[in-house]
């Protein structure tokens, strides 16, 4: 049997944040996860370490989307996600990785063979389940009908004062208000190409492009998918008050 070891977990120095948060608030963002629920569980003590430091008025924790596919443990990452860390409140947002297993919920098998091209392969075996016997109403009834009615309900964008939220990253070109949802969670060479600013000068927080450095000479974006399928490291970002704060586990 494959024993997975104990993930380690790298907390860097605060540096100066790239947008300020009133005072007493705590938000924390985690990048793409890919069914490393093994990794996930090391971040959430990690942040939960950060809160029981600095012990802020409030606090939130955004999943930054692609919690599945390519991984050992999907569903059990979708379910620790909701469940979220104590004291803070949780958000998941949806990434194109959960946008396909959406339509297959939804009911279409012409979804499947895109969702299985993207590594959905994997949530199909955890369940022990043949994806090609299977009907798209047996699959949802095994994965159980609570947890996709709440996977159906994730936003595609979270905004807390001038920080937003994405999986992938926004149209610069359109008002916040006025992004389409497929942009949101698909978007690729058309957002790397646009450095910014962005509308209402917000900076944007997202995954979904992986690159091995999480790199901050930005002063509009950041972009903490820092490709656990590829690397091994999965990265979240905390921001407090005028600071924030990178932390990794690998």
């Amino acid at each position: 049997m494959h024993m997975l070891s104990r993930p380690s977990v790298l907390r860097f120095d605060w540096r100066p944040t790239i947008r300020t948060l009133p005072e007493g608030q705590f938000v924390a963002a985690i990048g793409d996860v890919h069914g490393h629920d093994h990794l996930l569980a090391a971040m959430h003590d990690a942040i939960r370490r950060e809160l029981d430091e600095l012990g802020p008025r409030s606090a939130a924790v955004i999943h930054l989307g692609d919690l599945i596919d390519r991984g050992p443990r999907n569903r059990e990452a979708l379910v620790r996600a909701r469940a979220g860390i104590d004291g803070a409140s949780a958000i998941t947002l949806r990434g194109n990785h959960e946008d396909r297993l959406l339509a297959y919920l939804g009911g279409s098998p012409a979804a499947l063979g895109p969702w299985l091209d993207a590594g959905g392969e994997g949530m199909f075996t955890q369940m022990g389940l043949d994806p090609w016997r299977i009907s798209p109403a047996e699959f949802r009834a095994r994965f159980g009908e609570d947890l996709a009615r709440w996977l159906e309900a994730t936003p595609v964008m979270h905004r807390i004062g001038q920080l937003v939220f994405v999986h992938a990253g926004i149209d610069p070109a359109l008002p916040l208000d006025r992004q389409d949802p497929h942009t949101l969670m698909w978007t690729r060479r058309a957002w790397i190409d646009s450095p910014g600013p962005y509308p209402e000068g917000v900076a944007v927080i997202h995954g979904h492009i992986p690159r091995r450095t999480v790199d901050f000479r930005d002063r509009h974006r950041i972009d903490l998918d820092s490709g656990v399928v590829n690397w091994g490291i999965l990265s979240g970002l905390v921001f407090h008050g005028d600071r924030m704060r990178l932390l990794q586990v690998s």
